[in-house]
């Protein structure tokens, strides 16, 4: 008899935790018939692969006064921490991929400056100098995602992760060049 109770509770506790599954349900907005303006549609990771502090600037385009995002964020990154810089989707962002230029500043007052490439075709993108190539090509890629809560449906919003290095390759190679 204690054995049929114990099972008896067990099985109720069961169906209590699982709740209603329609509402765990993860959606695409496709699925959803939704076209989803997101704010960002993923990140730029820049790692400090040095032994001392780098201050990123980045700098945006400006669209003029009335322009409401910034021209220039300055990010300070600890040896062997990263920071992370939302990439734009339905408004601008301040992602690697959507900066003009990245000047690194170092300890002793070295400042590198990287200028993004210019594209002669979809493939073929040519930098000023090996320092903005390296910076800027030298990358990875992955995908990722985030759950969010839309009119009580978990909705998937795909992220794209790109991480940049700043490492003792990308200061020999603007050593090189002075």
């Amino acid at each position: 008899m204690i054995r049929r109770i114990t099972a008896l509770f067990a099985a109720l506790a069961a169906l209590c935790s699982c709740g209603n599954l329609e509402d765990e349900k993860l959606y695409s907005p496709e699925e959803l018939g939704w076209i989803i303006e997101w704010n960002y549609c993923g990140w730029s990771e820049v790692k400090n692969e040095t032994d001392g502090t780098v201050t990123l600037v980045t700098a945006y385009p400006n669209y003029g006064p009335d322009y409401p995002f910034p021209t220039e964020v300055t990010s300070v990154i600890m040896p062997g921490d990263a920071v992370q810089l939302k990439a734009g989707a339905f408004i601008p962002g301040v992602s690697i991929g959507e900066c003009l230029t990245a000047t690194i500043k170092m300890a002793g007052g070295v400042e590198i400056v990287c200028t993004r490439g210019y594209y002669e075709s979809r493939y073929d993108c040519h930098y000023d100098d090996p320092w903005s190539e390296r910076f800027f090509g030298n990358y990875e890629q992955r995908s990722d995602y985030e759950v969010v809560k839309m009119h009580d449906k978990n909705v998937r919003h795909n992220l794209t992760i790109r991480t940049y290095h700043i490492d003792k390759t990308l200061v020999d190679t603007w050593t090189a060049g002075q």
